[in-house]
């Protein structure tokens, strides 16, 4: 009770202090969601594929950001291996589209056999799927930034695609997915005698370390990785070029939040030293001033996560309308492992005031 006595005597030095938290808690909502966001969009499409085994060239482990370039050729060799069902080339491009009023945009472009829908878009939310060599179903957040729709076109080179779907689980933050033909991929690039890689679909019952093996004989110069060795592949590249940054701003995050609450609760200290003296003439029990500090500290945490939560959805929406390139997942777990967080921060702002406390001495109520 006393603790509380002791914010509602500086009712705006607790409402700010709770905003200074609740800003640094969003902070670190937002950053781990970015990054869930990224997670997901970057790796959807090798997820949700259902293919047995991916062959790359021999230097290149992901599609993210490695270079493949094998022989079309290869996916007749293919075929003639026991125990595979069927082959699906696929070709990847960076490419320049031109848009409305001249607008210039890259994007991931997937080449894939329409027949087959193999390697297709994951999901398609509106519209259909690509069916001809002049169509393409783009990302979600792409149309909604450009303000693109089904049935528009979009310019590749001297070709014009009529955008026939919209699809999700493909936005990889700075750049998103777009699925064409293989042969539309191919006359892009000018050659069609080369794919980035093949999905392999496996006959029921096959053993498919025999096929990988079998694969890398037959093939040279391919890598061959199963669907859970890839998926891990393109994880790993994927956060070995965001984890850094996120973790950096999230540590000053979490810094400066440490500072906050322990110069608040250092002044509250010095301005009741007068009280705590009293305290301890009148015989306080040994942790009953340090754990009156801490309450206060978990007091102002909890505040300032609670106030973060209702902003951070709101403000989701918000920047994710304003800039729909930004993809943000958040769930119970990421919330619980930030406010858990923030609390343990509390507890160490604790300790710089409690070492004040310390020296406060009984004989300053006479002084």
């Amino acid at each position: 009770m006393y603790a509380l006595n002791i914010l509602a005597e500086h009712r705006v030095r607790y409402i700010l202090t709770a905003f200074g938290i609740s800003l640094c808690a969003l902070l670190m909502l937002f950053l781990v969601a970015i990054y869930k966001g990224v997670s997901y969009g970057s790796v959807e499409y090798v997820r949700a594929n259902d293919a047995d085994l991916w062959v790359m060239q021999e230097h290149a482990t992901n599609i993210l950001r490695s270079t493949s370039l094998l022989p079309a050729a290869y996916e007749e060799n293919l075929t003639k291996i026991e125990g595979i069902k069927s082959v699906s080339p696929v070709f990847f491009i960076l490419a320049s589209v031109k848009l409305q009023n001249d607008l210039n945009a890259t994007l991931y472009l997937t080449g894939f056999d329409p027949a087959s829908g193999k390697g297709g878009p994951p999901v398609i939310i509106k519209g259909r799927n690509v069916k001809s060599d002049n169509e393409i179903v783009l990302d979600k957040a792409f149309a909604a930034k450009y303000k693109i729709k089904t049935g528009d076109k979009i310019r590749i080179r001297d070709d014009s695609l009529t955008v026939t779907g919209i699809c999700t689980g493909t936005n990889m933050f700075v750049i998103q997915y777009a699925f064409i033909s293989i042969n539309e991929a191919h006359t892009i690039i000018g050659f069609k005698n080369v794919v980035s890689c093949f999905q392999i679909f496996a006959d029921k019952g096959s053993d498919i370390e025999r096929l990988k093996s079998d694969i890398q004989s037959e093939l040279i110069n391919t890598a061959v990785f199963n669907k859970s060795t890839f998926i891990k592949n393109n994880i790993q590249e994927m956060e070995s070029g965001i984890i850094p940054l996120l973790f950096i701003v999230t540590l000053i995050s979490a810094i400066v939040l440490t500072a906050i609450l322990s110069l608040i609760l250092s002044v509250s200290v010095l301005e009741k030293r007068k009280d705590f003296a009293i305290m301890k003439v009148l015989g306080s029990p040994r942790g009953f001033i340090p754990w009156l500090v801490i309450r206060v500290s978990m007091m102002l945490s909890l505040t300032g996560v609670i106030l973060a939560l209702v902003i951070f959805f709101p403000m989701i929406g918000i920047v994710e309308k304003i800039f729909p390139e930004v993809s943000a997942k958040s769930s119970v777990i990421q919330i619980l492992v930030i406010s858990s967080g923030v609390l343990l921060i509390s507890l160490i702002s604790s300790v710089i005031p409690n070492r004040r406390i310390r020296k406060i001495y009984p004989m300053e109520v006479f002084m």
